[in-house]
């Protein structure tokens, strides 16, 4: 949960707000649940009470709400078929690619001491890298600015320490308790688009 103006709301909420400013007099509720649903909207929300505790509060909202327009905005590219053939297949193309990372956090959480920073970093960065060569023909070197932003911090060495490295004084833990949140969510996210995937996939 997110404390705003004393009152608890959902990092995904903002979502709602957020789009609106981003598609004007076009915007609805609807639009933003269908890219930021519920499961989606744990994420953010385990992601922003690390955030908030690892860098601040002000950053921790910036770097949600820059992540909710990314996704609004790749979502309404793609909805509505202003993607080339070739950037859709970038888009799934990074769609399996952060499921890999996803669920390469996983196993860092899961198999104690086998975090490598730098085989995580690797595989931001090739996420990063197709989300700008999608959207460069299409969006404001603004959009480009806000992903490079959200990648430039959680590919911080202090950012990623702080979330996989144990409490200096809790030599019981492996990790964070900030991962022992994250990771279940990000796991059982993945879990459930395989499991849509695999629903609406012919049998052959």
């Amino acid at each position: 949960m997110v404390e705003e103006n004393g009152a608890c709301v959902k990092s995904h909420s903002m979502g709602i707000r957020i789009q609106k400013k981003i598609l004007g007099k076009m915007a609805s509720r609807s639009v933003a649940r269908h890219f930021i649903d519920d499961d989606a909207g744990k994420i953010l929300d385990a992601l922003y009470a690390f955030l908030k505790d690892t860098k601040s509060e002000v950053e921790a909202k910036k770097l949600i709400k820059c992540i909710i327009k990314i996704v609004i905005k790749l979502g309404i590219l793609y909805s509505n078929e202003k993607l080339s053939p070739n950037e859709k297949m970038l888009l799934k193309q990074m769609i399996r690619n952060f499921s890999k990372l996803i669920m390469t956090l996983v196993t860092f959480w899961e198999v104690a001491f086998s975090y490598d920073e730098q085989h995580l970093v690797s595989q931001l960065s090739s996420v990063e890298d197709t989300i700008i060569t999608i959207i460069t023909p299409h969006l404001t070197t603004k959009s480009e600015k806000r992903v490079r932003y959200v990648f430039s911090t959680m590919t911080e060495s202090a950012v990623l320490a702080a979330l996989f490295r144990p409490p200096p004084n809790d030599p019981t833990r492996f990790h964070s308790a900030h991962l022992d949140l994250l990771a279940p969510i990000l796991r059982d996210y993945v879990f459930g688009k395989d499991q849509e995937t695999a629903a609406t996939t012919p049998n052959s």
